[in-house]
C-alpha cells in the first residue's frame, strides 16, 4: 500500500515536471526578446530578461482596444512600412545595419540570425536588445488589426 503511494507521486512529479520542460520549449520555439541592463554607476543594477516571443505576441491580446487605438495612432502609417520591412529583414543576410559613434556613446543596430540586435552604450548604462525579427512583424500585424477607422 505504501509502495502504491510512492509510486503514485513520483509518476504525478515526473508528469508535471515533464509537463513545465514542455510548456517552457513551446514558449520558446518561437525565440525570445532578451533585454540586458547594466548602470554603469558603482552601485549601478544590472537587469537580464529573457522573455519568450510567443508571450510577447499572446500578451498584445490583453491589452484593451481602446488602449491601443489611442496609444497607436501616429504609428497607423508606419505599420506596412513596418511589416515589410521586418519580412525583407527576414530574408536578408547577417550583418550590421546601422552605426553611430559619437562622443559619450555609441549605438549599433544589426541582424544575426533571425533577430535583431539594438546595442546602446552611453556613459551611464548599457543597454542590449534582441527580439526575433519575425516578432516585429506580428506585433506589427496586430497593432493594425486593432486599428478602428478614424
Amino acid at each position: 500500500m505504501r509502495g502504491g503511494f510512492f509510486r503514485f507521486v513520483k509518476n504525478a512529479f515526473l508528469v508535471m515536471v515533464g509537463t513545465v520542460l514542455l510548456l517552457g520549449l513551446v514558449a520558446y520555439s518561437q525565440g525570445a526578446v532578451m533585454v540586458y541592463v547594466h548602470e554603469k554607476k558603482p552601485s549601478g543594477a544590472r537587469m537580464f530578461l529573457p522573455i519568450p516571443s510567443l508571450v510577447v505576441t499572446a500578451g498584445l491580446g490583453f491589452i484593451p482596444a481602446e488602449t491601443l487605438q489611442g496609444k497607436s495612432r501616429e504609428l497607423r502609417q508606419w505599420l506596412p512600412a513596418i511589416r515589410l520591412a521586418s519580412q525583407e529583414l527576414a530574408h536578408s543576410p547577417d550583418g550590421l545595419l546601422v552605426e553611430v559613434t559619437g562622443r559619450k556613446e555609441h549605438v549599433l543596430i544589426a541582424k544575426r540570425a533571425d533577430d535583431l540586435l539594438i546595442e546602446v552604450d552611453d556613459e551611464n548604462e548599457t543597454v542590449h536588445l534582441s527580439l526575433p525579427i519575425e516578432t516585429i512583424g506580428v506585433v506589427a500585424d496586430h497593432l493594425a488589426e486593432d486599428q478602428a477607422p478614424i
